[in-house]
């Protein structure tokens, strides 16, 4: 369950257009960003529709693989304000050293950072899911009303619209298994190896939305 590798990049600038919507929700809509080095993604973009009863996310990317199952995946830190050093990331849900290494548990488990997570209120949840044509482009799309867990992988879901830190993360099964596609693109490690880090599957890209309040 390698999540989040690379989204501890300052974030404070990404989001580059807001848009009131009819209801008082807004619409937020930012840049795609590679986990390698936080570099911008050409010709991607991410859009998120906060309304009262929940969210709703389209994210528009390339240079993935053709052939590959890639997920992508809801992350959202519901109580931001509770985040390490001011800024939601990977070290608020894992256990870092003070280089960004992972601390790692002596029974091979992930090295979740259980206060961290508790803390800001930190849900995993999956959006969508799909084979990559060829090309290397695909449009991901997610809706998560409040309170729904159903695709949970941890934490209790959204509980803020608006005052939700949101982030997008696209994550990469690889080539699909015969037999095994459907499994590949709707759970978090599917075709991957079931313990810690859960090779080959590999976080690429990742988008983040800062509160809209």
């Amino acid at each position: 369950m390698t999540i989040f590798r690379g989204s501890t990049f300052s974030c404070a600038a990404l989001v580059i257009g807001s848009v009131a919507l009819a209801g008082g929700g807004m619409k937020q809509t930012t840049t795609m960003h590679n986990f390698a080095d936080a570099s911008v993604i050409d010709q991607a973009e991410a859009q998120l529709d906060r309304m009262e009863h929940g969210i709703a996310m389209t994210v528009k990317t390339n240079g993935l693989t053709p052939g590959d199952a890639v997920t992508m995946w809801w992350v959202v830190f519901n109580d931001p304000g509770a985040c390490s050093g001011g800024e939601c990331g990977e070290d608020d849900i894992f256990n870092l050293d003070p280089d960004g290494n992972f601390i790692e548990n002596a029974d091979g488990t992930a090295p979740m950072n259980m206060d961290g997570i508790e803390a800001a209120k930190i849900s995993i949840l999956r959006a969508d899911g799909k084979i990559i044509d060829k090309g290397g482009a695909a449009e991901f799309r997610g809706h998560l009303p409040v309170g729904d867990a159903t695709e949970a992988v941890m934490g209790p879901g959204l509980l803020d619209p608006s005052g939700a830190e949101v982030h997008a993360v696209i994550r990469s099964h690889q080539q699909v298994k015969p037999g095994m596609s459907d499994m590949m693109v709707n759970s978090m490690n599917g075709g991957c190896d079931e313990t810690w880090p859960n090779e080959p599957c590999e976080d690429l890209q990742f988008a983040v939305f800062k509160p809209s309040m």
